[in-house]
């Protein structure tokens, strides 16, 4: 369920309840490219460090008991920006292992997600990428099956849940981390959760507990009104 969410950090918080802030890192040269980047370990650019300091402005007077990050650049990097020290880097959040299409160019921008997804594309790479990415067993020669890929971070997931029972953290991951995160908090489907196109400068949060189940807002500003 999708629910447009008041302004961050308004909303009542139920006792015994969980907000995780879920951000994805800045955008990289790469995102720009439309290269996959995948395990890759790629820095932000300037844009990005704009977004991950935009990011930390969204978050002035909120209080966080935890920031999580992957153990890649980009990721930590966005992180740090917002609280200022280091994250908690967890490797079970990088991104996803593309094997041979590591660096390969897609024939559309992969700011707004580096999963399967957006206009289809004659280009053979691409086209091939598309269709394989979303095998469950397929590891892409040489990287990690979509399987493997969904149960590691089930597995960092369900030990964020058991390290924090209630209060408000943060997690900055990578677009099909992300995807993964809110499949397993949301008991989704891998098509369902393949779907999702998360920006680099867009801001999710899911309510996990209270004696309801898990609720997720999306933060709408000026930049995606077209969400609405």
């Amino acid at each position: 369920m999708l629910v447009l969410a008041p302004p961050v950090g308004v909303q009542t918080q139920a006792p015994e309840t969980l907000r995780i802030y879920l951000a994805r890192h800045g955008q990289t040269d790469w995102n720009l490219e439309g290269r996959l980047q995948g395990g890759t370990d790629v820095p932000l650019n300037a844009t990005g460090r704009q977004q991950a300091l935009q990011l930390a402005e969204r978050f002035k007077g909120i209080h966080l008991d935890a920031v999580y990050s992957s153990a890649l650049s980009r990721s930590r990097e966005t992180a740090q920006l917002v609280v200022t020290s280091a994250p908690t880097a967890l490797a079970r959040l990088n991104e996803r292992r593309l094997g041979k299409f590591e660096g390969q160019k897609l024939a559309r921008s992969t700011t707004g997600g580096g999963g399967a997804g957006g206009a289809s594309s004659d280009d053979p790479l691409t086209r091939e990428y598309d269709r394989r990415v979303v095998d469950l067993k397929d590891r892409l020669d040489g990287g990690e099956s979509l399987e493997e890929f969904a149960a590691r971070v089930s597995e960092a997931t369900k030990e964020l849940l058991a390290r924090h029972r209630s209060g408000t953290i943060l997690i900055v991951g990578h677009s099909m981390t992300n995807q993964m995160i809110l499949k397993a908090l949301l008991d989704l489907t891998f098509a369902q959760a393949n779907g999702i196109q998360m920006g680099n400068d867009e801001l999710y949060m899911i309510e996990v507990g209270g004696g309801l189940a898990p609720r997720l807002w999306k933060r709408v500003t000026v930049a995606n009104l077209a969400d609405l």
